[in-house]
Protein backbone atom coordinates (compact mmCIF):
# COMPACT_ATOMS: atom_id res chain seq x y z
CA UNK A 1 0.00 0.00 0.00
CA UNK A 2 1.26 3.53 -0.86
CA UNK A 3 0.21 6.63 0.76
CA UNK A 4 -1.29 9.31 -1.74
CA UNK A 5 -1.85 13.05 -1.30
CA UNK A 6 -4.12 14.15 -4.42
CA UNK A 7 -4.87 17.61 -5.31
CA UNK A 8 -7.76 18.25 -7.58
CA UNK A 9 -8.26 21.71 -8.83
CA UNK A 10 -11.71 22.77 -10.54
CA UNK A 11 -14.10 25.60 -11.24
CA UNK A 12 -17.76 25.82 -9.53
CA UNK A 13 -20.42 25.20 -12.26
CA UNK A 14 -24.18 26.40 -12.14
CA UNK A 15 -24.09 26.49 -7.94
CA UNK A 16 -27.73 27.00 -6.79
CA UNK A 17 -28.42 30.27 -4.67
CA UNK A 18 -28.61 27.76 -1.69
CA UNK A 19 -24.98 26.66 -2.33
CA UNK A 20 -23.40 29.81 -3.07
CA UNK A 21 -25.12 30.86 0.31
CA UNK A 22 -23.53 28.03 2.41
CA UNK A 23 -20.08 28.28 0.16
CA UNK A 24 -19.66 31.16 1.93
CA UNK A 25 -20.92 31.27 4.90
CA UNK A 26 -17.34 29.19 5.40
CA UNK A 27 -15.27 31.37 3.25
CA UNK A 28 -13.17 32.13 5.80
CA UNK A 29 -12.73 28.57 7.33
CA UNK A 30 -11.58 27.17 4.37
CA UNK A 31 -7.95 25.33 5.63
CA UNK A 32 -5.85 23.76 2.96
CA UNK A 33 -4.41 20.67 4.37
CA UNK A 34 -4.22 16.89 3.42
CA UNK A 35 -6.59 14.88 5.34
CA UNK A 36 -8.42 11.58 4.89
CA UNK A 37 -11.49 13.77 4.86
CA UNK A 38 -10.52 16.04 2.35
CA UNK A 39 -10.24 20.23 2.35
CA UNK A 40 -12.09 22.29 -0.01
CA UNK A 41 -11.01 25.53 -0.68
CA UNK A 42 -11.81 28.55 -2.46
CA UNK A 43 -12.60 32.10 -2.39
CA UNK A 44 -15.27 34.53 -2.40
CA UNK A 45 -15.74 34.89 -5.88
CA UNK A 46 -16.45 30.90 -5.78
CA UNK A 47 -15.18 30.59 -9.19
CA UNK A 48 -12.00 27.88 -8.91
CA UNK A 49 -11.71 25.55 -5.78
CA UNK A 50 -9.03 23.04 -4.76
CA UNK A 51 -9.77 19.81 -2.96
CA UNK A 52 -6.72 17.74 -1.40
CA UNK A 53 -6.88 14.73 0.57
CA UNK A 54 -4.40 12.09 1.60
CA UNK A 55 -5.07 8.48 1.38
CA UNK A 56 -3.43 5.28 1.80
CA UNK A 57 -4.34 2.22 -0.55
CA UNK A 58 -3.97 1.00 -4.53
CA UNK A 59 -4.06 4.10 -7.09
CA UNK A 60 -8.29 4.22 -7.37
CA UNK A 61 -9.03 7.31 -9.50
CA UNK A 62 -12.81 6.65 -9.25
CA UNK A 63 -13.12 6.48 -5.43
CA UNK A 64 -11.22 10.02 -5.38
CA UNK A 65 -13.59 11.73 -8.04
CA UNK A 66 -16.36 10.45 -5.93
CA UNK A 67 -15.28 11.50 -2.87
CA UNK A 68 -15.25 15.27 -4.40
CA UNK A 69 -19.12 14.69 -5.98
CA UNK A 70 -20.02 13.49 -2.48
CA UNK A 71 -19.78 17.31 -1.64
CA UNK A 72 -22.91 18.19 -3.95
CA UNK A 73 -21.49 21.10 -6.07
CA UNK A 74 -21.08 21.31 -9.43
CA UNK A 75 -18.05 21.46 -11.12
CA UNK A 76 -16.26 21.36 -14.09
CA UNK A 77 -12.66 21.94 -16.14
CA UNK A 78 -10.85 19.92 -13.47
CA UNK A 79 -7.33 19.01 -13.00
CA UNK A 80 -6.13 16.18 -11.06
CA UNK A 81 -2.39 15.75 -9.53
CA UNK A 82 -1.09 12.29 -7.55
CA UNK A 83 1.91 12.32 -5.72
CA UNK A 84 3.20 8.97 -4.24
CA UNK A 85 4.53 9.91 -1.19
CA UNK A 86 6.52 6.41 -1.25
CA UNK A 87 8.36 7.92 -4.41
CA UNK A 88 9.06 11.27 -2.93
CA UNK A 89 10.94 8.92 0.08
CA UNK A 90 12.92 6.98 -2.84
CA UNK A 91 14.28 9.56 -4.95
CA UNK A 92 15.23 11.63 -1.09
CA UNK A 93 16.80 8.38 0.07
CA UNK A 94 18.96 8.25 -3.61
CA UNK A 95 19.89 11.87 -3.80
CA UNK A 96 21.08 11.26 -0.10
CA UNK A 97 23.23 8.21 -1.07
Amino acid sequence: MNTYRVIIRGQFDGLSDEQRERLLAGVDNCRIAFSEEGSLAYDRALTWFTFRFQTVAEDDTAAQIAALDALGYPFTKQTIGVTDLTEVSSRALRRRG
